[in-house]
């Protein structure tokens, strides 16, 4: 199927750069990316993912380990990723600050 229509987004510098470095890590550009979702919310009739408001114990979590390691808002994705195994059981306080101290010597 040729590709013949556009999508033109505003979307914040930061989420743009952020992703663009993931997908080319995966090897894909922006623009399949976007048809890939576009191609997924057809698929499930819907949002391919969850869309929730933010869980409160997650909040908490997060914002535990980013004072325990002194991180200021705005959190990485980094932190975030840790806070939700954190939040889910997956890993107990102790890995989840060790995990993010390690991240953060890695920077």
């Amino acid at each position: 199927m040729a590709k013949t229509a556009y999508i033109n987004v505003r979307v914040d510098e930061a989420v743009k750069l952020e992703s663009e470095g993931i997908l080319n890590e995966l090897g894909i550009n922006t623009s399949t990316a976007i048809d890939l979702f576009l191609k997924q919310i057809i698929l499930k009739d819907g949002i391919p993912f969850d869309i929730r408001l933010p869980n409160l114990s997650y909040e908490t979590k997060l914002k535990e380990i980013a004072k325990t390691v002194n991180i200021n808002f705005p959190y990485p994705n980094w932190l975030k990723r840790i806070s939700i195994l954190y939040a889910k059981n997956q890993i107990d306080l102790e890995v989840a600050i060790y995990a993010a101290k390690k991240q953060l010597n890695n920077l």
